[in-house]
């Protein structure tokens, strides 16, 4: 079944082609296209830029790689006018006489400033925020002096919070609007990250190599071709066509980063290379309150040391080919190899403590990119995404009848008959997963008139795993590959009525096959292991409309009703601390979303920016993590109904780009809405009360809030020099670890109250070339905890040295 729906998919998206083909083809040419980009004078593309075809009073702005085009354009002779903020603006005669007009126009820098005149343009961040979906989006080009990286920027934005289990390279979970984990998808330059492997992460992305962050919240659209449940997470890399930024930085226990980041394209011929190379390094030797126990007994709690909780990783990323050719916008053929080395401290909670446990992964992926925008001269655009993973993980828990306390001393584990234990510190494993993955997206898109269009989008993604373990060579569950195989289909349809009015309305397939095993009949003679198999085939449809009220008021609402299907991990575990659940099911949501934003920039040194939105969601057989206060071991399972409302608000002042203050707050309210739940258990199976019901989740914050400040001043002693001061303030609300019915009301299990307070400090000479920056965070030495009441590092120091060209 899996095999014939993929070849289905494939059918499908060549005939799409074939029809968009026939359609251009057959029609009669009557009026003209005018196409181009727009880079600066180094040869950077340059979005956001505003384009105005006198005569016709028509406009429009370049898009994130600077590209522009105008449809069905008499013949004629205009007059073609560019301009943005920080650019001198050109003005040039445009004779229209042939069906395809091509023009490359460069805009020269401008140190000056105008007092009388505003010219208004828009930049990347901007216009993905004026998009029908209510999204927020994030520049991190005044972050890339900080030590800050790729989770430090998203968790900053809101409606978002990430929470970790520890230090640098410690586990994580991204919250948004109250969804969480594999609910919400992330993607770099479009292209799913769900096959980049362990070793790249949120807490891996230097900050340096981001343009942008955009997090659309709720409703995600066509184009991303994805399953996701609450939202997406699209991290755009630098587009720059020629630069070089490298950074190192070293902070408490012994952290050190650095990347280097750039591309190199010939102008003439379009070939390009660009490449990211960065790597991760912590002791991650931070102090936590911890319990001393002894013989099983608690004799003491104190502050110790963390002190098996290494980290390691590194990422080298390389993609060559061409640009602005006309066969291909972009094609681009990449290698990106990453490793990951990680000592294991503890499980899911800190009441069981490892000296021995380690993890590692590696990951060899091959990419193909390929972009043509117009293709066949039709107003065909055409995007396709390709990606094979070589992966590669282990989990090594061989020190036999040794237990470790948080002081780091070692004991010796006995059986009941007095026998040094032969068991593992937890599972005794010496395994190795060997992971294949294959990713691809087609995306395709037609304009059938200046006010609508149409896309269509195919993404496939099949993953398959081979476990050995030496240290139990004849586990029955690994005689099982697991596989799975999930495809989306999207179709969208977006129509404009008017300057003011954009509605895009849309419909998607979802199909999942895996294949895994499943252990019957526990604790009976009859127990056993035996292969199974679940297909899910799921629709979903939805609408995204944006009004502006006023040039500078937008409102926005969407509904759309969407599923997700089960990630691997949560199917088939990870061989460690997160169990299996291969009767899992796919999640199924109905999302609202409704936002007024409002801008204010018409004064040259004066912008003001203030939002809110409303969420609503109501999700059934929503995928949770089960976890226990005593045990290491967290697993998957299918919460029935649960029901979200959702609040927050941002605002963001700037004075003449010297001075900025900003903030952001969050209410979500995530109940469990079911009445009665089905048990299937060995003592009784059948319908029963749900003793949760209508108790706020677990383990989730519920009210959050931060605010920023920063200046940005010129500074002494060295030419072009600036000074940067930037001071973050996090709060979050105390909230349950546990469901709050449960336990009196002194034993229940609270993740207290936190602040945090964290400074930078930066000074940039020669026009930015030279970059050197030192930041504290947790400035007063809070105790902070997160994830399953998770302690999180204290008081720590960084410094950061970068040269930019």
């Amino acid at each position: 079944m899996g095999k014939q729906l993929l070849w289905l998919g494939q059918v499908v998206a060549f005939w799409v082609l074939v029809f968009s083909y026939s359609t251009v083809s057959g029609q009669e040419s009557m009026a003209a296209v005018i196409s181009g980009t727009v880079t600066s004078t180094s040869g950077e593309r340059l979005p956001g830029v505003t384009l105005i075809v006198s005569g016709l009073n028509w406009g429009t702005v370049t898009d994130a790689q600077g590209a522009f085009e105008f449809k069905d354009v008499p013949g004629g002779t205009y007059g073609l006018q560019a301009s943005s903020m920080g650019y001198e603006t050109i003005r040039k005669s445009l004779e229209v006489s042939e069906r395809i007009v091509k023009l490359d126009l460069v805009l020269r820098e401008t140190s000056y400033t105008m007092d009388d005149v505003v010219v208004k343009g828009k930049s990347a961040t901007r216009l993905v925020t004026e998009q029908a979906y209510q999204v927020s989006s994030v520049s991190a080009k005044d972050l890339f002096n900080s030590t800050a990286d790729a989770k430090a920027v998203m968790n900053r934005i809101s409606g978002v919070r990430i929470r970790e289990e520890g230090g640098l390279g410690s586990n994580m979970d991204f919250t948004l609007n109250g969804f969480s984990g594999e609910q919400v998808k992330f993607f770099m330059d479009g292209i799913p990250m769900d096959n980049f492997g362990a070793s790249l992460g949120l807490s891996d992305l230097p900050v340096n190599m981001i343009e942008r962050v955009d997090v659309y919240k709720g409703v995600v659209p066509v184009w991303l071709g994805t399953d996701a449940l609450g939202g997406a997470v699209n991290i755009v890399t630098s587009r720059k066509s020629n630069y070089l930024d490298a950074s190192y930085s070293y902070g408490s226990f012994n952290t050190q980063r650095a990347s280097v980041n750039g591309a190199h394209t010939n102008s003439e011929t379009g070939f390009t290379v660009r490449g990211h190379a960065f790597y991760n390094y912590s002791d991650n030797n931070y102090e936590v309150l911890a319990e001393i126990v002894e013989n099983n007994t608690v004799v003491d709690t104190t502050e110790v040391e963390r002190f098996h909780d290494r980290y390691r990783s590194g990422t080298v990323k390389i993609e060559s080919g061409f640009v602005n050719k006309g066969w291909a916008d972009i094609f681009l053929l990449g290698l990106l190899t990453t490793f990951s080395d990680k000592e294991v401290q503890h499980g899911a909670t800190m009441s069981t403590v490892y000296g021995g446990i380690v993890q590692n992964s590696r990951s060899l992926i091959p990419t193909l990119r390929f972009n043509k925008k117009n293709w066949l001269e039709g107003g065909l655009d055409v995007s396709l995404y390709s990606a094979l993973n070589f992966g590669e993980s282990q989990v090594v828990d061989t020190l036999s009848g040794v237990r470790y306390n948080w002081l780091g001393e070692r004991s010796v584990s006995r059986t009941n008959d007095g026998q040094v234990s032969d068991d593992g510190e937890f599972l005794k494993t010496n395994s190795t997963l060997d992971e294949d993955e294959f990713t691809s997206q087609l995306n395709a898109g037609y304009a059938i008139s200046p006010q609508s269009s149409m896309a269509v989008n195919y993404a496939v993604n099949y993953f398959r795993r081979q476990a050995f373990d030496i240290e139990n060579p004849d586990n029955i569950d690994n005689k099982y590959p697991k596989s799975l195989l999930k495809q989306v289909v999207g179709v969208a349809y977006k129509l404009d009525l008017g300057s003011r009015l954009s509605t895009t309305l849309f419909g998607k397939f979802f199909a999942l096959h895996a294949s895994t095993s499943k252990e019957f009949d526990f604790a009976l003679e009859t127990q056993r292991v035996e292969a199974v198999e679940s297909n899910k085939q799921e629709f979903g449809y939805g609408l995204a409309t944006t009004y502006d009220l006023l040039s500078d008021l937008q409102v926005k609402a969407s509904y759309e009703r969407t599923n997700r299907m089960p990630m691997p991990l949560e199917l088939f575990g990870d061989g460690l601390f997160v169990g299996a659940n291969p009767d899992l099911g796919p999640e199924r949501s109905h999302n609202v979303n409704v936002g007024l934003g409002y801008r204010l920039d018409r004064y040259p040194k004066h912008q003001l920016e203030v939002g809110s939105s409303f969420v609503y969601r109501k999700a059934y057989d929503l995928i949770y993590t089960v976890v226990t206060v005593s045990s290491p071991v967290t697993h998957y399972d299918n919460l029935s109904s649960t029901r979200v409302y959702g609040l927050e608000g941002h605002f963001k002042y700037q004075w003449n780009n010297q001075f900025h203050v900003g903030g952001n707050v969050t209410y979500q309210d995530i109940r469990d809405q079911a009445e009665r739940i089905y048990n299937s258990s060995y003592t009784g199976t059948g319908w029963q009360k749900n003793y949760h019901y209508g108790f706020r989740l677990p383990n989730k914050p519920f009210f959050f809030w931060n605010a920023n400040a920063g200046m940005n001043l010129k500074a002494p002693v060295m030419p072009g020099a600036t000074l940067n001061v930037n001071y973050f303030l996090n709060y979050v609300e105390k909230y349950f670890l546990t469901w709050a019915e449960l336990g009196s009301s002194n034993d229940k299990y609270v993740i207290p109250r936190q602040i945090s307070h964290d400074l930078e400090l930066g000074y940039s000479w020669q026009n930015a070339r030279y970059n050197l920056s030192v930041a504290c965070n947790n400035l007063l030495d809070a105790r902070l905890y997160d994830k399953y009441y998770l302690q999180k590092p204290g008081r720590s120091f960084s410094i950061k040295l970068r040269y930019a060209i």
